[in-house]
Formats: C-alpha cells, sequence, structure tokens
C-alpha cells in the first residue's frame, strides 16, 4: 500500500477493511477478489466518481497488491484520492474484458480462484461472460454479497462522517421547511433546500432532494416538478446529506394552513410507528421483527395497505443510483439478519394516502451496545407553512 496522510480516513482503516476481506478469502479458499460495485471500491481504497457509469475494477489478490483498472480519464482521481499503486487504464476504444484478462494474466491470476459479483449493477451479463471465455482456467465464485456484508458494521470513524452528512441534511431541511408557503413552487423549494446542503457541507448526493406537494406526495419518488403550492397542501420532503460518499438521510412533512384531518392522523400514526422501532432496535433482534412491529401498528391504524415500502434500510457510502445499502440489508418482512451494534439505517415507517399525499417524518439511525440513537438532529414535529 501507497502510504498518505491525506485522504479521508487514516492508512489503518483501510487496511483493516482488507484484512477482512483477505480474512473472508482465506476461508473461501479464493486466491483473488475482482469487485466491480463502485461503493465497494470506494469502501476498500476512497475512489468515488461521477464515472462509475463506464466500468472499473479492483483486483485484490489474497497475498499481492491490489490493482484497479479502469477507463484511462478516471486513473488520475485514483492517483489522487486512493492508497492504490498499480493503477492501469484503458482507453474508450478498447476491448475493455479483453484488456482486465491481460492484466489478470500478467499477475499470475489466469487460472485463479476468482471472486467476482455476479449482481453488480456495473458488471454486466455479457462482461461476465466474455471475461469468463478469456480465462477458461479460472474458477469463477460469486462473492456478491461478501464486502457488503463486511460494510455493514460502520467504524466510529465511518460513524463520524455519517453524522456530519447528517448535519448538513439537517441545515437543507430547516431552508426546504421554511420554503414551503402557498403560491410558491415545488422548483423553488427545491432550490433553497439543495442551496442550504452544500452551503451546509454536504458533497454531491447519490439522490437529489424529493420535493412533492398535495397529491403528488402519494407518489413513489415523485421530486420537484413545478407545480404551485396551495393552501392546505401537504408537502413530503425527503433529504440525503453526503460527507465523503457516506449518507445519512431524513423525511420530514409540512402542512399549508390547516391540516388535513387524515393527514394528520397518519403523521402521528407514522411518529408512533418510528418510536416503537426505537424502542425495539437493539443487538441480536432480527432485523424483521423491527419491521413487524412498525408495520402491524400502521395497519391496525387503517394505513396498512399504503405501507408499500420496507421500515428501513443500511445507509453509509453510496453512490448514483442509490444513497442506501439496502442491497445488503433491509429491514423487511421476514428479514432474520440480528442487528448489531454499528449497524446504521434509515429508519422510514410512512404512508401514501393517494389523492392527497405522502406523510413521512424519518431519521437515520445508529444500532447501540444496548438500543440505538438518532444521528440526524432535527425536530420531529409536523410543520405549519
Amino acid at each position: 500500500m501507497r502510504q498518505r496522510e491525506d485522504l479521508v480516513f487514516p492508512m489503518h482503516e483501510y487496511q483493516r477493511r482488507l484484512d477482512a476481506l483477505r480474512a473472508e478469502m482465506a476461508t473461501m479458499g479464493l486466491d483473488a477478489v475482482l469487485t466491480t460495485t463502485p461503493e465497494n471500491i470506494a469502501y476498500l481504497t476512497g475512489f468515488d466518481s461521477p464515472g462509475h457509469y463506464w466500468f472499473q475494477a479492483l483486483v485484490v489478490p489474497s497475498e499481492a497488491e491490489p490493482f484497479t483498472y479502469s477507463r484511462l480519464l478516471e486513473t488520475s482521481g485514483v492517483e489522487a484520492n486512493t492508497w492504490i499503486e498499480r493503477n492501469f487504464g484503458y482507453q474508450d476504444s478498447d476491448d475493455i474484458m479483453a484488456g482486465l484478462a491481460a492484466h489478470l494474466r500478467e499477475h499470475d491470476l489466469a487460472g485463479a480462484r476468482l471472486g467476482f459479483e455476479q449482481d453488480s449493477w456495473f458488471f454486466t451479463a455479457s462482461q461476465q461472460r466474455t471475461l469468463r471465455a478469456a480465462l477458461p482456467s479460472a474458477a469463477f465464485t460469486d462473492v456478491s454479497r461478501l464486502i457488503g456484508r463486511l460494510r455493514l458494521i460502520k467504524s466510529d470513524l465511518e460513524i463520524e462522517q455519517i453524522r456530519r452528512a447528517g448535519a448538513a441534511a439537517a441545515l437543507a431541511m430547516r431552508a426546504g421547511v421554511d420554503a414551503v408557503a402557498a403560491g410558491r413552487t415545488e422548483d423553488d423549494v427545491a432550490a433553497d433546500l439543495t442551496a442550504a446542503l452544500i452551503r451546509g457541507g454536504s458533497h454531491w448526493p447519490s439522490i437529489m432532494p424529493f420535493v412533492a406537494s398535495g397529491e403528488r406526495g402519494a407518489i413513489g419518488h415523485a421530486t420537484w416538478n413545478g407545480r404551485t403550492i396551495r393552501d392546505r397542501d401537504s408537502v413530503f420532503l425527503e433529504i440525503g446529506g453526503c460527507r465523503n460518499r457516506y449518507h445519512a438521510a431524513m423525511m420530514r412533512t409540512v402542512v399549508v394552513g390547516r391540516a388535513d384531518p387524515e393527514l394528520r392522523h397518519a403523521f402521528e400514526v407514522v411518529s408512533r410507528a418510528f418510536d416503537a422501532a426505537m424502542e425495539t432496535i437493539r443487538p441480536g433482534v432480527p432485523a424483521g421483527q423491527v419491521d413487524r412491529v412498525c408495520r402491524t401498528l400502521i395497519a391496525e391504524a387503517g394505513f396498512g395497505e399504503n405501507q408499500a415500502s420496507r421500515t428501513a434500510y443500511s445507509i453509509g457510502i453510496a453512490v448514483p443510483p442509490d444513497w442506501g445499502e439496502g442491497q445488503n440489508l433491509s429491514m423487511k418482512p421476514g428479514e432474520p439478519t440480528p442487528l448489531q451494534a454499528n449497524m446504521t439505517f434509515h429508519l422510514l415507517p410512512w404512508v401514501q394516502i393517494p389523492g392527497k399525499g405522502g406523510v413521512g417524518c424519518s431519521d437515520t439511525i445508529r444500532v447501540t451496545a444496548d438500543g440505538c440513537e438518532r444521528l440526524t438532529d432535527f425536530p420531529r414535529e409536523l410543520f405549519e407553512a
């Protein structure tokens, strides 16, 4: 490893992550792991770029020095922002998989027991077939969830990044709440909120904020669309702050004038569900049990058919198209994975009321040794404009 003192984390943190991965590799009998998931590459090296829509890979041998293989344009970022010494680039016109196969051969991995991520969004089926054909002596093993599992339990240094992301999100949420008023547009609110997010110290988030007013708030993942906010509208806001690719998200709801009774009731229900989840979360509790507590409470209050999503998802390091780590772990029906200290989640019991809006009041939380704590700090109330 190239020793550096100017990275996001100290070198011992990256070494800890590599050591944990190599310990898993030894158990599985792997000679190397090829990771093509941008979050995993960032986790192990510190590298991130919006250019991950081009193929990029990190190869971690069991003993030899890791190396990266990415578009030539991205090699300057690897050099500037990581500890990687072996940094190889390809031209836009190159046969990318032929180049990767050549580098694997040069590193004595042509016949390796090679772990790869079959489920990576950025390593296509055709690329996988081409690489396998180019390395007929290699034994490929799917390790799609391996590094993701290592990422679930955050170090104290990672928790600090999430707290900083949450502080930026709180500043942005304040601006968003204050921006809501009859006669303004969703675009006006989004502009104020986004400016405050950046001024508050957020780096570029993996998803832009959600701003949806009136009946549009009941549309999943709707965001600003020029609609003018009217009296008695509800406005649904969801923000993810980001620091060095670590995210913290929250939802809040604002009403203009007097709140619709059904909306106010829905807010009280999701707030009770959130509090019940916080009381349930502790190490050893299955993730699905938390979901069951929230889902049951919401259903019994008459909103069961509108609980359209999981109760929480792991959150931490992320690049577009998602700010969460739900592919690694979510609090959803039947999920048996036990919670552990320093897991972090976006806890989001919420409901959609067709024709009226969406109601949410969520936060990013950390599982502690004997319970949990909020990592986002902003008032939990139904705001009135």
